[in-house]
This record gives structure tokens, sequence and C-alpha cells, in this order.
């Protein structure tokens, strides 16, 4: 069975970040506080909740005191990089490999492209080694 790509909407990204960049079981207070994004506010994060929750991004970690009442915990199911790697395949599929490279090119300045030529070829390097070394 083939696995339904991940589509977050802005909002819903934010808040994955938060619980990336944690790495611990947060309150929706606690992902608001932590934003620095004054428009993440509690009752935003409130509505994007269970939107996550139904994508089966976070689950419920546990129910804590607060004040007088409990608040639930979330944690991520998903980690940034396999958010990161559905994005990318779900891109190449949609305009390939060279369409994509073509456009970092364009968007970035001359030093910045070094860069990640650089890295391209660092990279290059590295998965032939890897591959050598690994009799299919």
């Amino acid at each position: 069975m083939k696995k339904k790509p991940i589509v977050l909407t802005d909002r819903e990204y934010e808040v994955m970040d938060v619980l990336w960049n944690t790495e611990r079981e947060m309150t929706i207070n606690e992902i608001s506080e932590s934003s620095g994004n004054p428009k993440l506010t509690i009752p935003c994060i409130a509505q994007v909740v269970p939107r996550l929750l139904k994508k089966e991004l976070i689950h419920v970690e546990r129910f804590i005191p607060v004040n007088t009442k409990y608040a639930r915990t979330f944690l991520p199911d998903i980690t940034r990089q396999d958010y990161m790697e559905g994005e990318l395949h779900r891109l190449f599929q949609k305009t390939g490999v060279k369409a994509v490279l073509s456009t970092l090119v364009h968007i970035n300045n001359q030093e910045e492209n070094d860069v990640l030529l650089n890295d391209l070829e660092t990279f290059v390097q590295e998965y032939r080694e890897l591959r050598k070394d690994d009799p299919v």
C-alpha cells in the first residue's frame, strides 16, 4: 500500500516545527509560548491540534494538572526528516529533479550556489563510496 503524502498548512507546519525543535511533550499553551510567533495564539493552536491528530502526525502523550484543570501534552509521530523526504519526493514526482535543482540555482545568489554545488559534489562522492561498499 502506498503512503499518502503529508500535506501541512502553514499553521500546521508552525506547530509541528515547535514540537520538532523542542523534542519534549508540550501543552497548547507551551507551544504558543515557545513559537515566538504572536499569530500562533492558544485559540489558533487549539484549532490546529485536532487536524494534526486526525492526520496522525501527533498524539496525546498524557494529561497533566494545570491549575484546577488538566491539559493534554502532545508529541510528534513523524520526524522533520520524514516530513521533508515526503515533501521532496512529492515535488520531484511533480516536476523532476532537474527542475527542482534549476529552481534552487535561480533563487540563490552566486555565493549560495557555490556552497550548494560543493555540498552536492561532496554528497555525490560520499554516496558513490557507500554504493561501492554496499553489494546489491
